[in-house]
């Protein structure tokens, strides 16, 4: 598990300075709220990472789909969409 929370967080800052780990997104997702600061990243959780981490992270993070789509249509969506990941949750 450490591993793959490793690649995930890999993926979220690999083009950033500052680190964003996993539980801190789970917990923006969650919450609702949405960092300028972490943009890069959170654009890049919803459109770098392979949606099967995407499922996994929510899972292991205690996120339901509904959650996850709404954060992602409200905040993501209209800059970086990723239809896969909308089908695969079922958005629209």
């Amino acid at each position: 598990m450490r591993e793959r929370r490793i690649g995930i967080e890999t993926t979220l800052n690999a083009q950033t300075q500052e680190f964003l780990r996993a539980e801190d997104l789970a917990r923006m997702i969650r919450e609702g709220r949405f960092e300028e600061r972490f943009a890069v990243q959170i654009y890049n959780f919803f459109t770098d990472l392979p949606l099967q981490d995407v499922a996994r992270f929510a899972v292991e993070h205690g996120i339901a789909d509904g959650e996850l789509l709404k954060y992602y249509e409200k905040f993501v969506k209209a800059t970086y969409s990723n239809p896969e990941l909308e089908e695969m949750f079922g958005g629209a």
